[in-house]
């Protein structure tokens, strides 16, 4: 058993977020204006062409090869393109109302603007331009980091212009494509840094680590990393925060993505802490009960359990708890308010960890549904169960990710 301790305020809380000021302001062309656009057309026409894990993981292994690299940026270079005009036609499918949305309409501008930068890239075969593709494509990735809190504010104002079937359909397939765009182009980038590197050091401390993949994951220490981030931010809502209890198979390892297991813990675990700490004031008490993660581990997969001790869901929002916009937090449109005008206490728990999942989402309704779609990505599992008045177990399962797996995880 391990009692986790943490650091008072780490520097690295402050380097790990930006507050971003939504200007509102977008393209000013109606959405409707680019339905005719032929190139659009004509790449959202064209089949995606599915990578699977293992190709990711053979693309990088060291020592790096120069021709799987140069087969990895003709693939991207083709394949971007593609799935951008397929995100940006499925924005002109929205309701013209929603799509004049002026959060919406940024997001939507981005992606065309994203496209039409990688297009020139996609006709040319020639490798004497793949660093100039590289520097494109790292600076759109950091672009497109905030899609998701800026989407979540433009449909919060827009859920009664849309049907809310319609609106799930539309931002499952986003964040699916939206993961899987980020996967390849995150992976390409990392790798051609390495690439660029002369450094022995550096290629031996990336053992393990393939670009954005690592093959010893060692899940406790991701724990212990996102509790003690989750504390802080609890620390500065609460004044103080709950222990957490660490237990089980803590030796465990895997090959994960292990910003996507950061995102799912980190938004878990916020919610148990505030959970437990809402009950403990409503209780008077001084110490709210801790909370308790336990790992275990089969043959084919991992277990991670978070215990709570804060009263639980009532049982009519059940139904909902992984329903988009849906939030046990009081006035979610204060919440991204706060972002909005540069609070940082108040906004911290919306703005912090931005990385190629995005942000934690607190107060829109959005946190569970990533998480539980990040999980299922790789063939994982989310449930929730709860008990009213008593607390919850959350109980994430991840795919133990071998050869035989990853040949099969397309993305």
């Amino acid at each position: 058993m391990l009692l986790l301790r943490r650091p008072l305020l780490p520097s690295r809380i402050f380097s790990s977020f930006s507050i971003r000021r939504f200007s509102g302001k977008a393209s000013e062309k109606p959405l409707t204006e680019s339905f005719y656009d032929d190139k659009i057309l004509t790449y959202s026409d064209r089949p995606v062409k599915p990578v699977t894990l293992k190709q990711l993981v053979r693309f990088g292994q060291l020592p790096l090869s120069q021709t799987s690299l140069r087969e990895f940026a003709l693939y991207a270079r083709t394949e971007l393109p593609v799935r951008l005009a397929k995100r940006t036609r499925a924005f002109q499918g929205l309701p013209f109302i929603v799509g004049t949305n002026p959060y919406i309409k940024e997001i939507y501008k981005l992606y065309y603007d994203s496209f039409e930068t990688l297009l020139p890239y996609s006709h040319s075969q020639d490798d004497t331009d793949d660093m100039e593709f590289y520097e494109k494509l790292s600076g759109l990735v950091d672009q497109h980091t905030d899609n998701i809190p800026i989407l979540a504010k433009g449909f919060l104002e827009c859920k009664d212009y849309m049907d809310h079937q319609e609106l799930a359909a539309f931002l499952d397939d986003m964040i699916m494509a939206r993961i899987g765009i980020r996967l390849i182009a995150e992976q390409f980038i990392v790798l051609t840094k390495h690439s660029l590197s002369n450094d022995p050091q550096q290629q031996d401390n990336a053992k393990g680590q393939i670009g954005i993949i690592d093959t010893q994951l060692q899940p406790s220490q991701l724990i212990h990393t996102c509790v003690d981030f989750v504390a802080e931010l609890c620390d500065f809502s609460y004044g103080h925060s709950p222990e957490v209890i660490v237990n089980g198979h803590l030796n465990t390892q895997l090959t994960y993505i292990p910003v996507h297991l950061e995102y799912i813990l980190t938004e878990l675990l916020k919610n148990a802490f505030r959970a437990s700490m809402e009950h403990a004031n409503n209780l008077g008490l001084l110490d709210p009960p801790p909370i308790e993660v336990t790992l275990s581990q089969s043959k084919d997969e991992i277990a991670i359990r978070i215990r709570d001790e804060g009263s639980g869901i009532p049982q009519k929002d059940l139904s909902q708890v992984f329903e988009y916009s849906y939030t046990s937090v009081t006035g979610p449109d204060d919440s991204a308010k706060d972002v909005e005008e540069g609070n940082i206490i108040s906004g911290m728990a919306l703005a912090a960890m931005q990385s190629g999942v995005g942000t934690p989402l607190s107060g829109l309704g959005y946190g569970l549904p990533l998480a539980r779609m990040y999980a299922n990505f790789f063939g994982g599992s989310l449930t929730l169960v709860s008990m009213n008045g008593y607390g919850c177990d959350v109980f994430l399962k991840l795919k133990h990710i071998d050869d035989s797996i990853a040949e099969d995880l397309q993305i």
